[in-house]
């Protein structure tokens, strides 16, 4: 068994050629899909050493302390600061001409040369993509909350983070999406089998809307908003909701700017 003191000492590279060494002996349920095997394999030997992993992430963290507000803030816009150069660079680098909508049209509003209103459609999902992993990267700030490929350099299918709930002190391995409704119809079959491989498994939502939920399953819970910041420690609605909302703010403003 890996002892979590040694696995806390190391880099982020010797972590991961421990543990791929591990995994290899990992035997895999016939019932699983071959392309979820290093998934399980993966996530059945952090899961030997984790809880005792968060005890040492936790502990270090009391000379630090930052889930205290004011850390928690700076801590937060360290990382919008560090994503909103990337996504301006994105809106800029996603500008159509008119000449090149006409070229290659997709729908009504390419067709008809209307370069506002398709790079209004365009700017939406291209930073909705972009932003995926600012979600992971903000909560990996709490002690209660391991992102596995920037922890261990190893990624978990279907996993975005690994958590010790703050409320139960359960391990939980949680999907992130935006907002209720990002998945489709197709899409929710896969996260229930990504999810179901392991031992409390959340889907969330890391914003509340009065959208409605595109998933559903009767043994996997799905959480949005407070429910999901609050497990690992973090103010939704006071920290982490306002700045969010005015990196939002940052970008139309970039929007409107490159409108003109």
């Amino acid at each position: 068994m890996i002892d979590a003191k040694k696995i806390y000492a190391l880099t982020v590279a010797e972590r991961k050629a421990v543990l791929e060494k591990q995994a290899a002996n990992v035997t895999v349920p016939n019932n699983i899909t071959k392309g979820l095997h290093s998934a399980y394999r993966t996530s059945k030997v952090i899961g030997e050493f984790v809880d005792e992993y968060f005890d040492l992430a936790i502990s270090q963290d009391e000379t630090h302390d930052a889930l205290k507000p004011r850390n928690l803030r700076r801590a937060i816009k360290m990382e919008i600061d560090s994503f909103l150069p990337h996504a301006i660079d994105a809106l800029i680098s996603g500008k159509p001409t008119k000449e090149n909508l006409q070229k290659s049209s997709r729908n009504l509003y390419e067709l008809s040369g209307a370069a506002g209103l398709s790079f209004a459609n365009k700017a939406t999902r291209t930073l909705s993509t972009t932003m995926g992993s600012l979600w992971e990267r903000i909560a990996n700030v709490s002690p209660y909350a391991i992102e596995p490929e920037t922890e261990f350099g190893l990624k978990i299918t279907g996993v975005d983070l690994i958590v010790r709930n703050i409320n139960t002190n359960n391990i939980e391995f949680l999907q992130l999406k935006t907002q209720k409704n990002t998945l489709t119809g197709s899409q929710k079959p896969r996260s229930v089998q990504e999810l179901s491989l392991h031992n409390n498994p959340v889907f969330c939502a890391c914003f509340s809307t009065n959208a409605n939920w595109t998933f559903n399953d009767k043994n996997i819970p799905r959480v949005e908003g407070a429910e999901f910041w609050g497990r690992i420690g973090m103010d939704y609605d006071k920290i982490v909701l306002p700045l969010i909302a005015k990196m939002i703010l940052e970008l139309e403003s970039e929007f409107i700017r490159l409108l003109g």
